[in-house]
């Protein structure tokens, strides 16, 4: 990638191709592409490269010109039938003046002209149809152009998708989740390639936000007051507020059922008292949450359905509206294996947003893990250690879970699902849940 030659001038009028910064980010378009296993990367020109990252990056402006070179001329039309799409119009509100998502739409373009002059190459018909098209004055150059042209958009199809529910969805997350998270959802959207993939990923997340926001305004509407009203009694102040009337000491309260005159004028003067209460603090929580592949199902028929919450759906509803609403939380994932801990809220959310299914389940090694981790850091033995799983592990030890649990100031297990699970033997501090709703998520909450 040395000095630019002719040819290393793109198709675009608005970018210096000789410029230091442009070449900076041909080449982080060229190593991104080359992690997701672009293939023939080395014969791309620079343009190409370049061209591809700020059609993204910023309004493109096509130069004029006829392209003698067959490759330069398959760019140009691509380039053209795209940035006329329909997905070209939702991708780019996303993708301008951003480095990152311009980077990675930009290997999703590289894609389709790899895709493309692979069929080339296969395809005779095709090959003489490029060849014919760059002669635009004769009908049957006409003809070329519209089979190519077919060609290319049936890929940006393919590869593109639907960006106008991935725009909707981004939008959703911005707004429930605040922009840095909603970043981190545009990013893991756009970053999966195929659209049935990306269909499934984002009705997942719409699932999830609409579990979060509900879940979110009932929480704001319930418990909220419920902690107000369970707050613990630590002496006795004068009332500043009419809804602390419910805490008038014992005198008062006589004063107002025996002897109204004089409460009447104890309230106008400030002078009633009132039981003063401290907010009990939320719990610290230790979340163990199973990310095996029967979470990713839903409760009733085990089966993936796009309209229906999954298990794991729920479970990240429920441990994002405890980060949102202020709970302290520590977070282990596990499957067949145990994953790191996470400290970091941003990383909680956003670990739960990108999973997927693996593996089997070893619910008896996460807890165990837990409690070492507990050894090695007495802090986290003051935390409510929070089990959420659906329970389907044929290897539980339930001797070595009593023992994991001990290792924390108090646990619950959110059991999901209908099936019966060893795991119910371990008392009423298990709540099983059947119903994946805001209701539900609440109602654990309440509980935890």
């Amino acid at each position: 990638m040395g000095q630019s030659s002719e040819e290393d001038y793109g198709i675009l009028l608005n970018v210096d191709y000789d410029e230091e910064l442009t070449r900076y980010r041909l080449r982080e378009v060229y190593l991104m592409a080359k992690r997701h296993m672009i293939p023939n990367l080395d014969k791309l020109r620079n343009y190409i490269l370049a061209d591809s990252f700020y059609i993204h990056y910023r309004q493109p402006i096509l130069r004029s010109g006829n392209d003698s070179n067959n490759y330069r001329a398959l760019w140009r039309m691509i380039v053209s039938n795209y940035i006329n799409s329909e997905q070209y119009a939702e991708v780019s509100r996303l993708t301008k003046l951003n480095g990152r998502l311009s980077r990675i739409m930009a290997v999703k373009l590289l894609r389709i002209y790899v895709n493309m002059l692979n069929r080339i190459e296969r395809n005779e018909r095709l090959a003489n149809a490029l060849r014919d098209a760059s002669n635009k004055s004769s009908q049957s150059s006409r003809e070329s152009r519209n089979m190519l042209d077919r060609e290319i958009r049936s890929l940006i199809s393919f590869y593109m998708g639907n960006m106008k529910k991935v725009n909707d969805t981004i939008n959703k997350a911005r707004s429930v989740l605040g922009p840095a998270i909603g970043h981190e959802v545009a990013e893991l959207i756009l970053d999966t390639d195929i659209d049935p993939y990306r269909a499934r990923l984002v009705n997942m997340l719409n699932s999830l936000l609409k579990l979060v926001t509900e879940s979110s305004r009932m929480y704001d509407e319930g418990i909220l007051n419920e902690m107000l009203d369970k707050g613990v009694m630590t002496g006795i102040k004068r009332m500043d507020k009419v809804n602390e009337v419910k805490d008038l000491t014992p005198t008062n309260r006589a004063l107002a059922k025996f002897a109204k005159p004089i409460y009447a004028y104890k309230l106008a003067t400030g002078s009633l008292t009132v039981k003063e209460r401290k907010m009990m603090r939320k719990p610290k929580i230790y979340l163990v949450i199973d990310k095996s592949g029967s979470m990713f199902y839903t409760v009733m028929n085990n089966i993936f359905e796009y309209s229906s919450v999954s298990k794991i759906t729920w479970a990240a509803a429920l441990a994002i509206v405890m980060v949102m609403k202020g709970h302290e939380v520590v977070a282990r994932f596990f499957d067949q294996q145990i994953y790191q801990l996470m400290t970091n809220k941003k990383d909680i959310i956003k670990t739960l947003l990108s999973l997927v299914p693996l593996g089997g389940t070893n619910i008896t090694s996460a807890i165990r893990v837990a409690y070492d981790d507990a050894h090695r850091n007495p802090a986290l033995r003051n935390y409510k250690l929070v089990l959420i799983t659906d329970g389907e592990d044929d290897e539980l030890d339930l001797a070595l879970i009593k023992q994991g649990l001990s290792g924390f100031s108090d646990y619950r297990i959110i059991l999901i699902g209908n099936e019966h699970s060893a795991l119910e033997m371990l008392g009423p501090k298990v709540t099983k849940i059947h119903n994946l709703n805001a209701r539900s998520l609440i109602s654990v909450l309440r509980k935890i």
